[in-house]
């Protein structure tokens, strides 16, 4: 193979067949780590304020999350499992700190990771609403209409079949399908984007 002193192999190599599972594990891990890597790096900041700690602890942390990483079985709430590793990594940090006046008590610590956790909720639910205003975007114009008279102020079902000239049960059936066809959308884009 030849090889370029300054840059490597001259040419991509495929992995072989023994390389794979590790190659598929690269893969699955950066690609959910990077999508979360801000959140998790904003929950390190309001457990460490301290830059130069929290990127020690965010490093340490990154580095057990690939450890324990398993590709076949990997975390379905990769976030939440990466705050749980970080906030162990933290009070291994405190504890290895010598800096008691810098110490907080593991108490008021928990509760500031309950409430970043918190945050990082609704964030989730941002993302959400997000989605789900591009989702209703890309519905056919008939059901966007449907979704608008029936959300109308004041409007019911009943008012709604009769502006449509329809029958209470076919707008019933009409708003489950729009409504089924949304859920969908929207767990699609949050998966595409690493947000689910």
């Amino acid at each position: 193979m030849a090889v370029d002193a300054d840059y490597g192999p001259a040419s991509p190599v495929e992995p072989d067949e023994a390389d794979r599972p590790a190659a598929d594990k690269n893969r699955l891990f950066l690609r959910l780590f990077l999508q979360n890597q801000r959140r998790l790096y904003a929950y390190v900041l309001t457990l460490l304020p301290n830059r130069a700690d929290a990127d020690d602890v965010l490093q340490d942390t990154s580095l057990t999350m690939w450890d324990k990483f398993d590709a076949n079985a990997p975390p379905t709430e990769f976030l939440a499992w990466a705050r749980r590793v970080a906030y162990h990594k933290v009070l291994d940090f405190n504890k290895k700190s010598n800096r008691a006046q810098a110490r907080l008590s593991q108490i008021f610590l928990k509760r500031i990771a309950e409430t970043a956790a918190g945050q990082a909720d609704a964030l989730q639910l941002d993302d959400r609403r997000v989605a789900l205003a591009t989702c209703i975007e890309r519905l056919p114009d008939s059901a966007r209409d449907l979704l608008t008279r029936r959300f109308a102020d004041g409007a019911t079902t009943q008012s709604t079949s009769e502006q449509l000239g329809r029958s209470v049960d076919a707008v019933y059936k009409a708003l489950a399908k729009v409504r089924e066809a949304l859920t969908q959308c929207v767990q699609k884009t949050l998966t595409q984007e690493g947000r689910a």
